[in-house]
């Protein structure tokens, strides 16, 4: 028997049922009218005009398949970064009119070639900071993704604020406290130059995190979504937020001409826009591990584990840590998981030549011989820890060979050793003391190290991503031997 009709149910790329007849039977138009009806929470194709409307926007700002193709902080983020640049855009009228009166604009002793020329200097430094920063933070920005994507707002703001006082700046004059102290106009140029280099730092800076956060968004756990369709869409919110300040402050800025007004309303938009940043950063729950959130993993799992049943071990899910991580912090600290505090401090990939300044060479000698086997080497520096900060200075030195694991390995190691460490009734042990902490920590994580990162995998952590070490270690362990074999080497 042909048939006459047929009923084609499709689900779109946002999750809706939409129904289509094909055909004229009276039958199948009766069973897709009552069939529509029945799943909760499906839509027909022929909607209301609002909701058409609704979904018509959502096609346009929001990235195709969504929710599905993107991460469950994903809404929150976007919310409270389209709010900060709500208040970037206005500040930035105000930044932008400094500027111009920094240039000389309104001024009829000013030049146009006095202007070019501190166009051309603020330019320079702007260059060079690029430069600069890309070598000391390029490798920081994947690792600490949340601290400095909230750090990258700090410096912009701090580069408002210049521009916005710098016209100010003319009307100083402290030549009588002390012939050394610069003049008005020189503070405005230093001012002016230090507010392009921040502003490049922060394109930097911002750049690199907020690449890492889309490859972030994009990575949902049962599917994946597209980077390059995240940063369009994300690219056209952005467009319409900033018109959108833009537009409202060319009504509101013609008003805001006093010093005390101008002061006034850039306070409150700096502080709209760091509380903005600040949220957005911190509704992120990123699922890679990183020096801080590997520490809080493993000191909630070692203080559920202390009565030796591993069964009742505790991990934390990736929501639970990011509620606890400190968003400015300096990677390097080791804390304790309750109180905070700093309990130590670990470097990674140093070289052995700088633990050889640090360390008692007896010590070096010993440690070189207890992590034979492993891809790694362990060194406690003196007592005062390493600077002369509070807790054991810990640093590692890694094997030709290594990989991300032992990165891991390393440093969970030093965490172990910061946490024994911080127990004993002193906080000065003797050599033996010391090295004995270092080899009972050192089987403490080989009976528990295969047991921490299954519970990782089950809590929903990516144990395939971490980065506990910022770009490439300063040198790499290639083999060891005694002096009298390099001797004979020698002489043969």
């Amino acid at each position: 028997m042909a048939l006459t009709s047929l009923v084609i149910a499709e689900k779109d790329e946002a999750g809706r049922v939409l129904y289509t007849t094909v055909g004229t039977d009276v039958s199948a138009q009766k069973i897709t009218s009552r069939t529509t009806k029945a799943p909760l929470g499906t839509r027909l194709f022929s909607e209301k005009p609002w909701q058409a409307l609704r979904h018509s926007i959502s096609a346009v700002f929001l990235p195709a398949g969504y929710p599905n193709t993107v991460t469950p902080d994903y809404v929150h983020y976007q919310i409270y970064n389209d709010v900060q640049e709500f208040c970037s855009s206005l500040s930035g009228l105000l930044a932008s009119r400094g500027a111009l009166e920094g240039f000389g604009v309104g001024d009829a002793s000013a030049s146009a070639t006095q202007a070019l020329l501190l166009t051309v200097l603020k330019d320079v430094c702007s260059r060079f900071t690029t430069i600069i920063g890309a070598y000391y933070f390029g490798t920081s920005l994947y690792p600490e993704t949340k601290t400095f994507r909230f750090l990258a707002d700090v410096i912009n703001d701090t580069s408002i604020v210049l521009d916005t006082i710098s016209p100010y700046l003319t009307t100083i004059s402290l030549s009588t406290v002390s012939p050394y102290v610069p003049s008005g106009s020189t503070l405005q140029i230093i001012a002016l130059c230090m507010s392009g280099a921040m502003r490049s730092l922060c394109g930097l800076v911002a750049g690199g995190s907020k690449a890492a956060l889309t490859d972030h968004f994009a990575s949902p756990v049962n599917s994946k979504g597209d980077v390059g369709e995240l940063n369009a869409k994300s690219a056209s919110r952005s467009t319409v937020v900033a018109l959108t300040g833009v537009l409202l402050g060319t009504l509101i800025v013609p008003y805001i001409t006093t010093r005390t007004s101008t002061y006034t309303a850039l306070f409150v938009l700096v502080l709209g826009h760091l509380l903005a940043n600040y949220l957005a950063v911190r509704s992120v729950v990123l699922r890679s591990l990183n020096r801080q959130r590997s520490a809080i993993l493993w000191s909630t799992f070692r203080n559920s584990t202390r009565d030796g049943d591993a069964h009742r071990s505790i991990t934390l899910t990736p929501t639970e840590v990011s509620h606890r991580e400190i968003i400015l912090d300096v990677p390097s600290r080791i804390r304790d998981a309750l109180s905070t505090r700093v309990i130590g401090h670990g470097s990674l990939g140093v070289s052995v030549q700088y633990a050889m300044t640090r360390c008692n060479t007896s010590h070096v000698l010993r440690m070189l011989q207890h992590f034979h086997e492993e891809p790694y080497v362990l060194f406690i520096a003196d007592r005062n820890g390493l600077w002369g900060r509070p807790g054991p200075g810990i640093l590692v030195c890694f094997k030709e060979g290594y990989d991300s694991l032992d990165q891991l390995r390393a440093w969970l190691h030093a965490l172990e050793i910061a946490a024994t460490w911080s127990a004993l009734p002193t906080s000065s042990p003797t050599a033996s003391e010391t090295e004995n902490i270092v080899l009972e920590t050192h089987e403490t994580l080989r009976r528990q190290f295969s047991r921490f990162m299954q519970c990782l995998k089950e809590a929903g952590w990516n144990i395939e991503e971490d980065a506990m070490m910022m770009g490439s270690p300063g040198s790499v362990i290639m083999g060891q031997e005694s002096s009298e074999k390099k001797k004979k080497k020698k002489n043969a």
